[in-house]
């Protein structure tokens, strides 16, 4: 009877223990709806009964339940890693083992705004993204149902076309190549044809849409897709392209006046750049003899550019201006020329500038001259405005240009750095002026315009326009009172390095402007010398004194060998001498016969007289060359002439 119903026997599994949480649920659901009426029970579905043993003995149960036949599975069609937005997709529920009977289905999840299927198949003909998640299915025949599936997961991307630029920079300016692509995820190994919105102008049917000079024209969206004989792909998702006018970097130099032999930092500002491939490069400016713009010339170690926007000088001495540009990119893409700054020097050794009247400030009224002099007969006068913009012109527009000599005309106004340039590129040292003077009672500042060198006296004076000097005159320095009481004339005897700074006066309620005065080391009150300069001067003093030992040494041994030859000569005359006398007393000398063909001649002794013994001896004389020795030998004592008597 009960196998007639498809029931069969079976031992009963063991059920798991409750937990806490389980007994906390279970008790927050009694209390919340113990005061339900039965209308509210009918709607609950229990679950199967268990058996609770408080005591006794927990045996194996024996129960009979309907018949579970095989678990069913559910395959993907198309089986693809990737199912883009758009695509047709079929999940199908499949009961091994169940064919030839008539099945129902069931399916998790259920469809959102759809009645639950109970067919085999559930077909998706254009998936969207909320089609994405996991699919189980279950089948029924009858008393007779298969356990749940495995779960398929399901995720539908966007779309399976894109499009992606090369390179992949966020700021595209004006003059650079673009490459935007069209790939298809997934479509690798088919052939595809492409179509571009907008159309592509280069070639309609490529994946690539080829920019080679890119304009603002061009900024706008993109988008691609692709076709494979009767397979068609959505349009990509639009890609923005924005093309940026072109950008000219700005330099920053640090510091603008250095101290002779200083370091100077150049800054080509723009960091954003620094993250987008870009390198930076620096030059110098030299002046065109054509033109009063520049020439650039590339700056050691910046062939290849540096990948940071920072360039250190090292050892400044001299006036020179430079710029920097950035590039990116094969073929190398680069921004334009930054606008020159310069780094001014007071001195320089090719050339001078020279103030007539030596001072920095003078009134708008008066005519000012500047004179060039180096090795250049072609030179031109530049300024730097206070305003900081570089002249495009020389003096030949604001003044007369005279061969060398700049005069500005009366009634000038533009304050600022000037300094002269020869066609030959050299610079000249730069000079501060200051114009002033707007006002009938104005008054300035009479102040060195060149460094003055440390020791030297300075005398600072006040005057107004009639060129009069002030008294009754306050000096400020750095904007501080000097004395407190006025005075014609601010006196500094000896000025040092500390006295440098800016300087103004004030009269009667009217103030100077402020100009600055420099104060250049002395070279015979230079710093000590660095352990490295006294480490070379012990040295060279050293091998100076070794050499000098080594030549006191030589001569004491020369003096000593000249002095023992002496000795021995002297000896040898001696014993000569005494010879010489015994027969000067006897014997009656004649000269040698200088007969050169006879060189032995015979001396006939004269008769001997007092107490000497008489002889008669006949001495053979010898012809003796002398010769040049080498001085370094020992002289040999002196022999005596061989006398042989006869």
């Amino acid at each position: 009877m009960v196998k007639s119903h498809g029931l069969r026997g079976c031992r009963a599994r063991k059920k798991p223990l409750l937990q806490k949480r389980h007994l906390k649920t279970r008790l927050k659901f009694a209390a919340d709806h113990m005061d339900e009426d039965k209308t509210f029970w009918r709607k609950v579905l229990w679950s199967d009964k268990t058996k609770i043993e408080l005591f006794g003995h927990n045996t194996q149960q024996y129960v009979w339940r309907r018949k579970v036949l095989n678990r069913a599975t559910v395959t993907l069609n198309p089986n693809w890693p990737l199912i883009y937005k758009g695509e047709k997709v079929i999940l199908q529920c499949e009961i091994p083992g169940g064919e030839g009977r008539k099945w129902t289905f069931e399916w998790r999840p259920t469809r959102l705004n759809e009645p639950q299927t109970s067919q085999e198949y559930i077909i998706i003909t254009s998936a969207k993204e909320s089609d994405s998640g996991e699919y189980s299915c279950r089948g029924t025949s009858g008393d007779d149902s298969t356990d749940w599936s495995d779960v398929v997961v399901l995720t539908v991307f966007s779309n399976r076309v894109s499009v992606t630029m090369e390179p992949n920079w966020s700021q595209i300016f004006r003059g650079e190549t673009v490459t935007l692509r069209c790939e298809i995820r997934g479509g690798e190994g088919t052939q595809w044809t492409y179509e571009w919105r907008p159309s592509n102008r280069n070639s309609p049917t490529s994946s690539e849409y080829w920019i080679n000079y890119a304009t603002q024209s061009d900024s706008g969206e993109y988008s691609c897709r692709a076709k494979h004989g009767y397979q068609l792909t959505e349009w990509s998702n639009t890609f923005r392209l924005s093309v940026s006018p072109e950008r000219a970097d700005k330099l920053s130099v640090s510091p603008s006046w250095p101290n002779p032999g200083a370091s100077v930092t150049l800054s080509c500002e723009g960091l954003e750049l620094q993250s987008a491939g870009w390198r930076f490069f620096w030059y110098k400016a030299v002046p065109n003899a054509n033109s009063s713009y520049y020439t650039y010339e590339l700056l050691p170690d910046s062939t290849n550019g540096t990948k940071q926007n920072t360039y250190v000088i090292n050892g400044s001495t001299h006036t020179a201006g430079y710029v920097c540009r950035a590039g990116r990119g094969e073929p190398k893409f680069y921004t334009y020329y930054s606008k020159p700054e310069f780094v001014w020097s007071a001195g320089s050794a090719a050339a001078s500038l020279t103030v007539s009247p030596d001072r920095v400030q003078h009134f708008r009224s008066e005519s000012v001259t500047l004179t060039c002099k180096g090795n250049s007969t072609d030179w031109r006068v530049k300024r730097f405005t206070e305003t900081g913009r570089l002249s495009d012109f020389t003096c030949s527009t604001w003044g007369t240009m005279t061969g060398s000599t700049c005069a500005i005309n009366k009634y000038w106004s533009d304050s600022g750095v000037y300094w002269c340039e020869s066609g030959s590129g050299e610079f000249s040292n730069a000079v501060n002026i200051t114009v002033h003077g707007y006002y009938y009672d104005d008054i300035i500042l009479v102040s060195p315009v060149h460094p003055v060198t440390e020791g030297d006296p300075v005398t600072l004076t006040c005057r107004n326009k009639e060129k009069l000097r002030l008294s009754n005159v306050f000096f400020y320095h750095n904007d501080k009172l000097i004395n407190n009481d006025s005075r014609e004339e601010l006196n500094i005897s000896a000025v040092s390095k500390s006295d440098e700074g800016f300087y103004k006066c004030k009269h009667s309620g009217k103030e100077s402007p402020r100009s600055w005065m420099s104060v250049r080391v002395a070279v015979s009150s230079r710093g000590s010398s660095t352990f490295p300069d006294k480490l070379i001067v012990g040295l060279v003093v050293g091998i100076v004194l070794i050499i000098l030992i080594i030549l006191l040494l030589l001569l004491w041994r020369c003096r000593r060998s000249k002095d023992s030859w002496c000795i021995r000569s002297k000896q040898s005359e001696g014993r000569g001498q005494t010879s010489n006398t015994s027969d000067a007393a006897d014997h009656e000398h004649r000269s040698p016969p200088h007969d050169n063909a006879n060189p032995y001649a015979s001396v006939k002794t004269s008769e001997a007289t007092g107490n000497a013994a008489d002889e008669s001896t006949e001495v053979t004389y010898s012809r003796i060359e002398l010769k040049d020795i080498d001085r370094t030998r020992r002289p040999r004592e002196a022999e005596e002439g061989a006398v042989t008597p006869r």
